[in-house]
C-alpha cells in the first residue's frame, strides 16, 4: 500500500490530517506518519516514505514506536523484572516507575532527551538524596534498553547520554554498644530476633526477612541464602555462631512446626517489611542518623576491630569482591599511617647502620 490519507484526532477534540505509510517490518507491520497534510505535499510524503523503504532493504531503517510511553510499556517491564530476570527489587521498581510517569506523563520515549532527564534530577533532588534519584533513573535507563530489544525505541538512551549524579556513599555510621542496648531496649518482640540475627551475621534486610527455616543447616552451623534471595543472584552460605545458633534453635521451638519463615510478626504471619518499626525504636532509643544497612556495616567493622582478616570479612558479608571490603572497611587514615610508620622506623634502621659504618671508617 502507498502514500495514504489519515485523521487524527488531538487530545482537545480538534482533528488533523497526515500523510501515512503502512509497511512491514521484523515481520510486523508498522504504520508511520509521514508528515502534517497542508505542511508537506503528496510528493513530499511520497519521497520520504521510499527513504524508509530503501532503509528497510539495507536493513538500516532505525523503527520508533511513536505512541509508546511509560504507561503502555510499564507492565511489560515489571513483568520482565519480575517473573523473566526474577529481581527482588520488582517491586521497588514499580515505585520508580510511580514516580517517573508523574513527571514524564503523557510524554512519548522518543520524547525524552537529555534535558528532561537534567530537569527531573533536579526536581527529584528537592526531597530525595543522589543516591535515591539514581536508583529511579537507573530503572528509567533499563526501561529504555529493553525497549530498544524489543524493537519499541531506537536511538540513544537519554539517560546514558545525561548520566547519574554523583554520590557519597562512603557512610561511616556503626552502633555502638551503648546505642545497641538502647535499641534493644526500644525495640518491639518482632524486631529484636532481625536485630540479632543481622549483627551476629552481617545479613542484608532482605536476606533475612525472605529466610525460612529450610534454610538453616543447623548440622552444620550455616544459613543458605539462595540465588533469588541474593544481591549477587549466587547462592550464599553465612556461618551461624554458637549464640546465634541457640537463640534460632530455641525461636525454632517456639515459633511452633508449622511455621516456614523465621521471622514472625503479630498472629504468626511472615514479617514483611520493619521500617516502621525500626524508625520508632530509633526514634524512642533517641538514635540519629542510623538506618538497618548500618548494621551490616557494624558486623563487618566489629569483625575488623576483633583483628579477623579483611578476606574472611568478605567471604562472610557476601562482597562481589575482596577490593569492595577493603574500600568500605579498611580505615585509610589508619593504613596510610601505619605505612609511613614503618617507612619511618626502615629509614631509621638504615641511619643507624650509615652511623655505625661512618664510625668504623674513621
Amino acid at each position: 500500500m502507498g502514500v495514504f490519507k489519515r485523521v487524527r484526532k488531538s487530545k482537545d477534540g480538534s482533528k488533523s490530517a497526515f500523510w501515512y505509510d503502512r509497511f512491514s517490518i521484523n515481520g510486523r507491520e508498522t504504520w508511520k506518519s509521514l508528515g502534517r497534510i497542508g505542511e508537506i505535499t503528496k510528493t513530499v510524503a511520497q519521497i520520504r516514505s521510499e527513504a524508509i523503504r530503501r532503509k528497510i532493504r539495507m536493513g538500516i531503517y532505525e523503527y520508533e514506536d511513536e505512541n509508546i510511553t511509560l504507561e503502555n510499556i510499564e507492565s511489560d517491564y515489571i513483568k520482565y523484572v519480575k517473573e523473566i530476570k526474577m529481581l527482588r527489587t520488582w517491586e521497588q521498581r514499580k515505585m520508580h516507575l510511580k514516580s517517573l510517569k508523574t513527571f514524564f506523563y503523557g510524554k512519548r520515549l522518543i520524547q525524552i532527551t537529555p534535558k528532561d532527564i537534567e530537569d527531573y534530577k533536579l526536581f527529584r533532588l528537592r526531597n530525595l538524596k543522589p543516591a535515591s534519584v539514581n536508583r529511579e533513573l537507573a530503572t528509567l535507563r533499563h526501561l529504555f534498553n529493553l525497549a530498544k530489544r524489543w524493537k519499541k525505541y531506537y536511538g540513544e538512551n537519554p539517560v546514558s547520554v545525561s548520566g547519574l549524579l554523583r554520590e557519597d556513599n562512603q557512610r561511616q555510621r556503626v552502633l555502638s554498644p551503648e546505642e545497641e542496648e538502647r535499641l534493644f531496649a526500644s525495640s518491639s518482640p518482632h524486631l529484636k530476633p532481625i536485630l540479632i540475627a543481622a549483627l551476629n551475621t552481617g545479613m542484608r534486610k532482605g536476606e533475612l526477612l525472605s529466610l525460612q527455616w529450610k534454610n538453616v543447616d543447623f548440622d552444620n552451623s550455616l544459613i543458605i541464602i539462595t540465588s533469588t534471595n541474593n544481591k549477587s543472584k549466587k547462592v550464599k552460605k553465612v556461618p551461624v555462631n554458637s549464640y546465634l545458633r541457640k537463640f534460632l534453635l530455641e525461636m525454632k521451638l517456639r515459633n511452633g512446626a508449622n511455621s516456614e519463615s523465621v521471622f514472625l510478626g503479630d498472629y504468626g504471619k511472615p514479617v514483611k517489611d520493619i521500617k516502621t518499626a525500626f524508625n520508632n525504636a530509633c526514634r524512642r532509643a533517641k538514635i540519629e542518623d542510623l538506618t538497618f544497612h548500618d548494621l551490616r556495616r557494624t558486623a563487618g567493622t566489629r569483625m575488623l576491630e576483633l583483628d579477623i582478616g579483611i578476606v574472611a570479612i568478605s567471604e562472610v558479608l557476601g562482597h562481589s569482591s575482596i577490593e569492595v571490603t577493603r574500600k568500605r572497611y579498611l580505615r585509610p587514615n589508619q593504613s596510610l599511617r601505619e605505612a609511613v610508620e614503618k617507612l619511618g622506623n626502615f629509614n631509621k634502621s638504615c641511619s643507624q647502620i650509615r652511623s655505625h659504618e661512618n664510625k668504623d671508617h674513621f
